[in-house]
């Protein structure tokens, strides 16, 4: 949201137009926007923890840190309960994130495999693709499986990335690189690229873990919670 107050950290809106929703100010649920919150007000506590810590107030850190917990484990109970409105028993809950990369042929590798490095311990398989056939090919015929985080190129049009977020297993597409053109959806700088990608893993895993916990799969439940803990240790490095 643009020319927003600058006392206002976040704006998260419910949009009615699907078509509208982008998982980071727009969602189309109230459960999708309590996950998120969770997180923004947990981060937010946190740093505010880091920064009288780093200011030498152990006292107040630790009264920040004791709200960023409670923040946590409360909205996650809230939303437990909305989405065991919608959880059907049998409905299998497929975990495995596959993080993929379509890169242009010319991109250096150096920021993919920063990337592949930052993330290998909590996505299920990182894949890179330089052909945008190859990548539209494995998608569409499910050689890829799971939930798909994608991320590419600038140089690709924008009508690539419509195409892509219409298939029902790509949960989030970004645009990363430089672009001749003025568009605020392409993400230019490598510590946002990351910190949008932490960002939307950590919402991803909160909804995994609380789905698995309402069908009564405790530990399954556990280990999704457990990427998105981790996913918070490394948002605090950007």
């Amino acid at each position: 949201m643009k020319n927003k107050p600058e006392q206002v950290e976040t704006v998260f809106i419910l949009e009615d137009d699907k078509n509208k929703v982008d998982h980071r100010e727009r969602f189309a649920t109230d459960e999708d926007i309590i996950c998120q919150l969770a997180d923004e007000i947990y981060r937010c506590y946190e740093k505010e923890a880091r920064e009288y810590s780093q200011s030498g107030d152990p006292s107040r850190a630790k009264i920040k840190e004791e709200q960023a917990n409670r923040i946590h484990i409360e909205l996650k109970k809230i939303h437990q309960r909305l989405c065991a409105r919608n959880i059907t028993i049998d409905t299998p809950i497929c975990t495995i994130t596959t993080l993929v990369w379509l890169k242009s042929k010319l991109q250096d590798d150096i920021e993919v495999e920063k990337v592949k490095n930052l993330f290998s311990k909590v996505v299920s398989s990182f894949l890179v693709f330089d052909s945008l056939g190859d990548c539209r090919k494995d998608l569409l015929g499910h050689e890829v499986i799971g939930n798909i985080f994608l991320i590419i190129d600038a140089e690709y049009g924008s009508s690539v990335v419509v195409d892509f977020q219409q298939l029902p297993n790509v949960k989030v597409v970004g645009r990363y690189g430089q672009s001749s053109l003025e568009n605020e959806t392409v993400i230019d700088n490598y510590d946002d690229l990351c910190s949008r990608l932490t960002h939307d893993l950590i919402a991803h895993y909160n909804r995994l873990g609380t789905n698995c916990s309402n069908k009564h799969d405790a530990k399954t439940a556990k280990d999704m919670f457990m990427k998105a803990h981790k996913l918070c240790t490394i948002d605090s490095e950007f």
